[in-house]
């Protein structure tokens, strides 16, 4: 029997005692029933104020039984109530305790600052492509919302220290600022910053003339979504093709096509060998697009003859199985696992 169920029966039994009170009363005496209600209610709960001077004697026999059944129902009823309450936070507590272990476990994941509309959408982007992901959320009737969902989650202030580091900052991969005000994002990076030299943070700017501040600030990426928006919208008008080509290499869901970036590992097969000798667009039906290595700038349209090395990540395109496959290749480790 859930405790929803026997709240509910709780309740039930309590309203089903003042009812029947009210109804005896009403029938053996002379009253209205307001005053039948109110006689039942303070007999219940033992309040009671003193006999009224006409109860009858039939009268009086039916309040001993409504004393019997009453109180122990009343009893009950109340017993039920506070041990749901208590049983629900026990629970709610046992359950925060789990999601902070749970994270605290996590390595190389994301942590995604706000839970609103833009948050909501990047966090399902980042597991759909089953990537580990932290939400933080200071809204709880949002952040018990995700968590329904299924989605990790903490309820707290993205800009504290604290809360950051709960959610496993200094082992996470990339942070995401997608909170309010682009004051809250300004101190949100800078403190992740402090806190993880390495790690990447894209942060969103919500007025134009704060993305200097931002890059300043620490943010690897500022992402203005009035600039990209209309920016967007240009090449939609001047270069459809383009513009439908970009959507639907980003936009997964739409089409098999999809843009992925492949890191090499060290035990990668792919490690020493030419773009020819892989024989990666031949068997796996891939193209890569680009490679960036290291610090030095991004090599698009690479030859057949450039060599891949370690740590090198690859811009590929293909279908999301070609890109599966691809990955296993550049990544035997992680798909051991």
């Amino acid at each position: 029997m859930s405790a929803r169920f026997k709240v509910f029966m709780a309740l039930a039994a309590i309203n089903g005692a003042l009812a029947f009170g009210t109804v005896g009363f009403k029938t053996l005496m002379p009253w209205s029933w307001f005053e039948s209600f109110y006689f039942s209610l303070i007999t219940i709960t033992t309040i009671g104020y003193g006999e009224p001077l006409d109860l009858t004697d039939e009268a009086r026999f039916f309040n001993a039984i409504l004393i019997i059944l009453g109180v122990g129902t009343l009893g009950y009823g109340l017993s039920v109530l506070a041990q749901s309450i208590i049983s629900s936070e026990i629970v709610d507590s046992i359950g925060k305790r789990r999601m902070i272990k749970d994270i605290a476990r996590l390595e190389n994941h994301y942590i995604v600052c706000g839970a609103g509309r833009v948050g909501r959408r990047v966090a399902s982007t980042i597991v759909s492509h089953r990537s580990k992901c932290v939400m933080i959320e200071i809204d709880e009737l949002k952040a018990e919302q995700h968590l329904e969902e299924g989605y990790r989650m903490l309820v707290g202030d993205a800009t504290s220290e604290a809360v950051l580091k709960l959610a496993g900052i200094e082992q996470a991969s990339g942070l995401v600022c997608a909170l309010g005000s682009d004051a809250e994002n300004l101190y949100t990076t800078m403190t992740a910053r402090e806190m993880n030299a390495e790690l990447l943070i894209v942060t969103r700017g919500i007025e134009e003339s704060a993305v200097k501040r931002l890059t300043k600030g620490g943010a690897d990426r500022v992402i203005s979504p009035v600039v990209t928006g209309a920016h967007h919208m240009a090449h939609v008008l001047l270069k459809p093709a383009v513009a439908d080509f970009i959507e639907l290499a980003t936009m997964a869901e739409k089409l098999e096509l999809e843009i992925e970036q492949i890191q090499i590992a060290e035990a990668s097969p792919l490690a020493g060998k030419s773009l020819r000798e892989s024989k990666i667009h031949a068997q796996l039906n891939v193209m890569i697009i680009a490679i960036k290595r290291g610090q030095e700038p991004m090599r698009f349209n690479p030859t057949a003859d450039t060599v891949m090395q370690p740590e090198d990540a690859l811009m590929a395109m293909g279908s999301h199985h070609d890109l599966e496959s691809l990955n296993e290749l550049a990544c035997p480790d992680d798909s051991a696992q």
